[in-house]
């Protein structure tokens, strides 16, 4: 994050300002005449005299967001509407006004940060099919340390080939990918993604190359899941490209460990590290290596300055403040003449619930949700006026006053030019309310669903207990019961894959760990029996909608896992 010179700033701003809404103008002149090119090449020029005006005071971000402006602008040609040319223009006519409320926000906020515009800057280089800059590229550092990942306990392969296991740990790694990327099942689609990175750390060893790899991947994504840090397209592709090491992994075995990580990788990691504000000592000590235990912003800053950027502008809010102070004003007045009259009634009480209304939605669009959420609380109370014959008590309307009186207080602050943390954070608390389907049959079906994961988490610690014992049976003299009774819950919801996968399972543990003589490698197959149970925890969150759809793939790894143990779900024993 850059301090501002606000004296360069002030001197230009004025005619930067005005130089872009000329430009943006003369761009919706070219839209509207397509084969006006002196329009067009007014445009362009005056988007160069805004790229010299920025690097004159040396603002990065915007800077570069110019001269992609300049770039994407340069390749529009009269008469011709090929490829992509109405996105093309749609682009560049968003980047415009995201330029002017970036100069917009560093005034509010007194300071630069660049990171905001790389979306931006990445879709004009789309246009064009350029390579995307990452979340880092604005992130200085130096990568001239070596992590010192920890020993962990080595791995027993058995009868697997590296390939072989390295393979199953991507189909892993890849089922969490997958519900990172369809936004679903966060917590759950992290924890399995570690899971399988932290396998490959064992398989490597603590003093291969690329264990400096998954052991800083394993880190982040715990802070992320921890910090409920924002999954962005930046951070998507990211762990997708983590998954591309797998792979070479996989094709490559014990040789591709050491090949020293990407650089590129380790620095996007090390970024999103200092950006969770994790207190891990892990992360810590990693940050003080590179001199960034204090970092100057946490996601959720950046969060909140994103949604500051993307969201109305000061002008904007300073308009619709001036409205609602006006509508409440005269509600104020209407609810003072109701309190004065004999018979206490709102005169056109159906207008003044309109008017609350408005209010309520005004509130919402700048920013203070909260106010606007108590607004629309007192309207149903005020719509219940409706049905008294004599009107509200003076209890009451005294309490509509108050709330009056406190959305003024709100409106107020409002007039601040510049927008506080308290205001964005109430921005930033919209939540869609979770719909829930009605239905006895749907109910029924979710009141399975928590049974069954009820289940799976007492037999998740029953394992454990298990293995913590070393292996005492006492741990798990149930589990193949409760296993049975999740079982029999998939088949009454019909779902045959998920209910051979417990049998198989159920099987592994009457004739495996419940065998007074256990195997040597009962470690090693104790967590590849985890791992089909983990698969089949993730399979029951991911239940969703009346229908109770849920996410099958995952349970691919389950039945490559008791595959490995013997226990194949198809074919003979």
């Amino acid at each position: 994050m850059d301090a501002v010179n606000f004296q360069s700033l002030n001197m230009v701003r004025d005619e930067l300002v005005a130089t872009i809404d000329e430009s943006a103008r003369n761009l919706e002149v070219f839209v509207s005449e397509q084969e006006n090119a002196e329009s067009l090449q007014t445009c362009i020029d005056g988007i160069r005299q805004i790229v010299g005006i920025l690097r004159l005071i040396q603002f990065r971000g915007a800077g570069n967001l110019a001269e992609e402006l300049l770039t994407a602008a340069m390749e529009i040609s009269p008469g011709n509407s090929g490829k992509n040319y109405d996105k093309r223009l749609e682009v560049i006519s968003n980047t415009f006004f995201v330029l002017t409320r970036y100069l917009e926000y560093v005034q509010q906020a007194e300071r630069l940060v660049p990171v905001l515009l790389i979306p931006h800057i990445n879709n004009l280089r789309a246009l064009r099919s350029e390579q995307l800059l990452p979340e880092s590229h604005f992130f200085q550092l130096t990568l001239d340390k070596r992590l010192s990942p920890p020993e962990l306990p080595a791995i027993s392969l058995g009868n697997e080939s590296v390939k072989q296991y390295v393979r199953r740990l991507r189909q892993m790694y890849q089922v969490g990918l997958l519900g990172l990327m369809r936004e679903r099942q966060i917590k759950n689609s992290f924890a399995i993604m570690r899971r399988a990175i932290i396998r490959l750390q064992r398989l490597s060893g603590a003093s291969k190359p690329l264990t400096e790899l998954w052991w800083l991947a394993n880190l982040v994504l715990d802070a992320m899941s921890q910090q409920q840090m924002t999954i962005v397209a930046s951070r998507k592709q990211l762990f997708a490209r983590i998954d591309r090491v797998i792979k070479q992994v996989e094709g490559n075995a014990e040789a591709a460990f050491e090949v020293s990580p990407p650089r590129t990788l380790m620095k996007e990691l090390v970024y999103l590290a200092a950006l969770s504000g994790s207190q891990n000592p892990e992360i810590r000590k990693i940050l003080e290596m590179f001199g960034l235990q204090d970092y100057a912003y946490t996601d959720r800053e950046l969060g909140r300055d994103r949604d500051a950027l993307n969201g109305p502008s000061a002008h904007t809010v300073m308009s619709l403040a001036k409205v609602l102070q006006a509508e409440l004003a005269n509600t104020k007045k209407v609810l003072e003449n109701a309190a004065q009259s004999s018979s206490q009634k709102v005169e056109e009480l159906d207008e003044f619930i309109s008017n609350l209304s408005k209010v309520a939605e005004i509130l919402s669009v700048v920013g203070l949700v909260s106010p606007s959420n108590i607004l629309k609380e007192e309207i149903k109370r005020i719509q219940l006026w409706k049905l008294e014959d004599d009107g509200p008590d003076v209890g009451e309307l005294s309490e509509v006053a108050s709330t009056l009186l406190y959305l003024e207080s709100a409106v107020s602050t409002l007039e601040n030019a510049k927008l506080s943390d308290e205001r964005l954070e109430l921005a930033n608390k919209i939540a869609q309310s979770e719909i829930v389907a009605s239905g006895e049959l749907a109910e029924a079906g979710r009141i399975v669903i928590e049974e069954c994961q009820a289940g799976i988490a007492l037999t998740k610690r029953a394992l454990t207990s298990f293995s913590d014992s070393n292996f005492d049976s006492g741990h798990i003299r149930n589990i193949a019961k409760t296993l049975n009774t999740v079982r029999g819950g998939m088949i009454m919801l019909k779902r045959e894959r998920a209910a051979l996968v417990l049998g198989r399972c159920v099987d592994f543990v009457d004739q495996v760990l419940m065998d007074q003589d256990p195997p040597p490698a009962l470690k090693e197959l104790l967590e590849t029996f985890a791992d089909a149970v983990v698969s089949v925890e993730y399979y029951l969150d991911s239940a969703s909608g009346s229908s109770l759809a849920m996410d099958e793939t995952v349970l691919k790894v389950a039945e490559e896992s008791l595959e490995v143990l013997g226990h194949a779900v198809y074919g003979s024993d």
